[in-house]
């Protein structure tokens, strides 16, 4: 059947629970998938992701890797996808909870999606477009008025479908001494 989209964040107010998925827990079963992909054109296998997976940073709250800001799309009770997004505002809190190593990346005023990544096998069915959906639909919901990521700059599947989704290159930058575009898109309250 089609994936459907979980938060794994929790909202004051009990709107929504958290909701992690026991596979998501035993991170090993996403590192074993080592086709982890993006074919929404993200990034998979980048330090931030591997750090995701393998730190388990993603069980403790408060920081950059916290399921906090996850979210996950499940087919037939398995997680078959995900896009890690957070405020820009926040990033320096939230990378100083993991380390210095971790780069600046976002803008003060703009929702930044670190990560989006879709397993190999559910790839090209839209859950790579549908999870970043999600995540504008976050931004708008804490009052950001654009979102922002960086993609590889190999990477023109994921550049075109960004382009599709009205994301506008804005520049050029190295991360984690790979070269990178940056776009961004300017979120309507209703688009």
């Amino acid at each position: 059947g089609p994936a459907v989209i979980q938060s794994s964040t929790a909202h004051a107010g009990g709107r929504d629970h958290v909701q992690l998925d026991d596979r998501l827990l035993a991170a090993p079963a996403l590192v074993e998938h080592a086709q982890l992909r993006v074919p929404a054109g993200q990034v998979a296998a980048d330090a931030p992701v591997v750090a995701l997976l393998e730190e388990h940073f993603f069980r403790q709250e408060g920081n950059r890797f916290s399921y906090q800001n996850i979210l996950v799309a499940e087919a037939s009770a398995a997680v078959v996808g995900l896009v890690l997004s957070f405020g820009g505002r926040d990033e320096a809190r939230l990378n100083a909870a993991v380390g210095a190593w971790l780069e600046q990346e976002a803008e003060d005023d703009e929702w930044y999606v670190d990560a989006l990544a879709v397993f190999r096998d559910w790839g090209r069915q839209g859950i790579g477009a549908s999870l970043l959906q999600r995540a504008e639909q976050r931004a708008r919901e804490h009052h950001y008025p654009k979102i922002a990521l960086n993609v590889a700059q190999d990477n023109k599947p994921a550049m075109d479908l960004y382009a599709r989704r009205h994301y506008a290159v804005t520049g050029q930058t190295l991360l984690y001494q790979r070269p990178h575009v940056r776009m961004v898109k300017t979120l309507e309250n209703g688009e």
